[in-house]
């Protein structure tokens, strides 16, 4: 007689295959709400959609719900902080649990008894049992101390960045104080902190921190950059490192690029359809001017980045000057910038290249009058794309005219504009509907009570996935202009950015504030963000 054997198919979020759930093992992203890893991509579905999860559990047999609530049910931290440790997995802990609930026996002692985790692990867990989740900076801080008291300079450089590469964040800053040392990190543009590192082990810790980057103690008084790579967080990563001197010692600010999402396509950096054709429309052009502007950390670095893939992966001839290089790409032949007195070399590094007749010039800047007048004077026959700052697509273009370049030249030249922001999106698990702004907010920021009235507000409640603060992730949003004939003339008549502008959206652009209210309608950002851009 054969005995039926339960299983429970479902279809994996991220690579679509079909497995048994109930073989499968347990993930240990979160011990106290595990999920199941897919056999063919080993990925959980951790962050996998709430409509997701909501369907898996819905449709989850008995014995997997009973499982995930022993684990949920368990008061006793210490199986969570030694699987955060690494010393334990989620399906070991969970056979433990059931034997303590059986037997009554310690937690502890039952890991020990199986040789699941040596003594001195438990030991080591216990002390760190007070670790409580990151927070915002003006919340409480995070208690790192129990990993400083145990570990070396080595260990705790590793833990900073493997925290950080958890944690989602772009950028650890590390500044020596008076009586310790300061530990933040910038997640989705606010910056997060941890304890501080004691002062006494400054000397140690500085000294390591310059072996690991390969910096050189003998210029230590003198500001230095350095690139590394290294695995964190089950991911690869570029670690950009640039140290400066300060009166309380060096200071530290480490960029972690992740090799894995750094370059996108531009449907996943947040072009809608329309913007993507019209962009691609240009870059597909052999002349022109393609300008990437946006504020100072609204990411138009990682747009160009992508932009320049682009035209590598369709065997274009791509010379990119930079200063510095964040990301070596194939198949694009990249300069660095040197810096001299006057500043940066791009006009004359610039110079310099035209002699190898490349089909693509990219700029990560234009610092100054005779570059921006000589990459106008280039894109009448090559293809030019420039990184500049800028609030809008309008203003960017007014802003080239402002260095100098004539608006004649320019007007000739110009074959699309992106202007781009960064918008925080409401955390998906604490996710509910928000109160609706007072009527004279809403007029202030120029919404009528027509407009209003087609809009849903949301806000996240805060929870551990989102440190607390309602908010995970960022997304871009974007605004495209094209050198379209009355865009064109406008810019040669001299006309202001917001005259540009009007122009530009009588040709067929979506303004970012456009773009930025649709989120908002959505409940995919709230109105605190679309406010703070102040389009």
């Amino acid at each position: 007689m054969r005995v039926a054997v339960e299983t429970y198919i479902t279809t994996c979020w991220n690579c679509l295959g079909d497995f048994d759930a109930l073989s499968a093992v347990w993930c240990s992203d979160d011990p106290k709400n595990p999920t199941k890893l897919c056999p063919f991509c080993f990925r959980c579905f951790c962050d996998g959609s709430e409509k997701y999860k909501q369907e898996f559990w819905k449709k989850a047999p008995a014995k997997l719900v009973e499982e995930v609530q022993v684990l949920a049910r368990s008061k006793d931290r210490l199986g969570d902080v030694l699987i955060r440790m690494k010393k334990l997995q989620t399906p070991q802990l969970l056979e433990a649990l059931v034997e303590q609930k059986n037997t009554g026996k310690k937690l502890g002692e039952i890991l020990v008894d199986r040789k699941l985790v040596r003594p001195e692990d438990i030991a080591a867990a216990l002390k760190s049992q007070g670790v409580s989740p990151l927070t915002d900076t003006m919340g409480a801080e995070y208690a790192a101390s129990p990993v400083w008291d145990q570990s070396g300079p080595d260990a705790i450089i590793q833990y900073i960045l493997s925290l950080a590469a958890r944690k989602g964040a772009s950028d650890v800053h590390i500044e020596p104080k008076e009586d310790a040392i300061s530990v933040k990190y910038r997640i989705d543009g606010f910056f997060f902190r941890v304890d501080p590192i004691p002062k006494s082990f400054q000397a140690a810790f500085t000294q390591k921190l310059f072996e690991v980057f390969r910096l050189d103690p003998e210029r230590s008084t003198r500001p230095q950059t350095s690139r590394t790579s290294g695995r964190l967080a089950e991911g690869d990563y570029d670690l950009v490192t640039q140290t400066l001197p300060t009166p309380h010692g060096i200071s530290a600010t480490i960029k972690l690029i992740n090799r894995s999402t750094f370059i996108k396509d531009f449907a996943t950096l947040g072009l809608e359809l329309e913007d993507r054709v019209r962009l691609l429309e240009e870059l597909r052009n052999h002349f022109g001017l393609v300008l990437v502007t946006a504020p100072v950390y609204n990411g138009a670095g990682t747009t160009a980045y992508s932009i320049m893939n682009f035209l590598a992966q369709a065997q274009r001839d791509v010379v990119s000057l930079e200063s510095p290089i964040h990301w070596p790409l194939e198949g694009v032949r990249q300069v660095e910038v040197e810096q001299g007195p006057q500043g940066l070399k791009m006009e004359e590094t610039l110079r310099s290249v035209v002699a190898v007749r490349p089909e693509v010039v990219m700029l990560s800047s234009i610092p100054d009058r005779a570059t921006a007048l000589l990459a106008s004077q280039l894109a009448s026959s090559v293809l030019v794309v420039a990184v500049i700052p800028g609030q809008n697509a309008g203003g960017a273009v007014s802003g080239l005219i402002e260095m100098g370049v004539p608006p004649q030249m320019l007007s000739g030249a110009v074959a699309a504009v992106t202007c781009q922001r960064l918008v925080r999106q409401i955390c998906r698990i604490c996710r509910e509907p928000g109160e609706a702004p007072a009527p004279q907010t809403l007029a202030n920021h120029g919404i009528s009570a027509e407009e209003s009235a087609k809009l849903q507000f949301f806000r996240g409640r805060g929870c551990p996935t989102c440190n607390k603060v309602g908010y995970r992730g960022r997304r871009a949003i974007f605004e495209v202009m094209n050198g379209a004939p009355e865009i064109r003339t406008s810019i040669q008549s001299g006309l202001s950015a917001a005259e540009i502008e009007s122009m530009a959206i009588g040709a067929g652009m979506t303004t970012l504030r456009a773009r930025c209210l649709q989120l908002v309608a959505e409940g995919a950002t709230t109105f605190d963000e679309f406010a703070k851009l102040r389009l």
